[in-house]
């Protein structure tokens, strides 16, 4: 049953204490109490880089080979009227009523007032046009959805574009306990190298939210544990030192959309699989 607007609007009010929640997680006596809240059994996100260099064996257009045959797939999909997370921050930098997407039977519960239902066609857009002001994607599956919505979380799944000052999900890599980790996840065969001609002007270990990037022997070297293949460092790099590569993309598709479907009942058509990919 959905979720009543009382529930919903008192959550909102108390977002912004998430970040002080995300810091006293990071408490020696508290990690082990906050471990249960971030396991990679209920919950996973997986940011999608939206830069062009993505190269090997040819240049790859992300996140329209992942996400349309994600979208398409389904029957079900509702547009939010307004980002959970920017609404909460306040955000000032980006519109709040550019909204996530849930995908899946599940959205069917989801009040009306919320959003509405769209069709393939206007969800591909949606995306086109966040991505177009700078958000990035990112395919997160999460029972904390559910519960704001009041809908089975088993059964969606969300398409979130965020923002870097306001996304919870970046603010808890930059902010929360190491159990957070857990649960974000790089997209498959994704890799992020540093070429010989890096400077080491350090430009892109600033914008690294999640300590990736050091210096090694002379020029910035990708801790690979630790990174999460979002790409922000491609687009800070001033020489374009920073390469993303993904060696084989209908193998990336379907191992992606596999993830999604193994982990959530949406009701993803096999025969999409990978079709954007081919």
């Amino acid at each position: 049953m959905a979720r009543s607007e009382i529930f919903y609007e008192t959550i909102m009010a108390l977002w912004p204490l998430s970040r002080l929640l995300y810091r006293l997680g990071n408490r020696p006596l508290l990690r082990g109490l906050s471990r249960p809240f971030f396991r990679a059994l209920n919950s996973e996100a997986i940011i999608i880089p939206v830069h062009e260099t993505i190269s090997e064996p040819e240049s790859v257009v992300l996140p329209y080979p992942l996400l349309t045959p994600l979208i398409e797939g389904v029957d079900t999909r509702f547009l939010m009227s307004e980002c959970m997370c920017r609404r909460g921050e306040g955000c000032q930098a980006f519109p709040q009523d550019l909204g996530c997407l849930f995908l899946g039977p599940g959205t069917m519960q989801i009040r009306p007032s919320k959003g509405r239902w769209v069709r393939a066609e206007e969800a591909m857009a949606h995306v086109e046009q966040a991505m177009e002001i700078g958000l990035v994607p990112l395919v997160v599956h999460t029972p904390f959805d559910g519960l704001m919505l009041g809908i089975p979380y088993r059964e969606m799944v969300g398409i979130c574009f965020c923002c870097e000052c306001c996304c919870t999900v970046q603010q808890g890599l930059r902010l929360g306990p190491p159990a957070f980790w857990d649960i974000v996840g790089r997209l498959p065969g994704l890799a992020v190298g540093v070429t010989e001609e890096c400077v080491r002007c350090g430009a892109c270990e600033e914008i690294c939210h999640v300590g990736a990037l050091l210096a090694s022997n002379g020029r910035m070297k990708v801790d690979t544990a630790r990174c999460k293949a979002c790409g922000r460092c491609v687009g800070a790099c001033p020489v374009g030192a920073i390469r993303m590569e993904i060696q084989d993309t209908e193998a990336a598709v379907d191992q992606f959309l596999s993830r999604i479907a193994r982990r959530a009942e949406i009701g993803l058509r096999s025969g999409m699989l990978a079709r954007e990919g081919r």
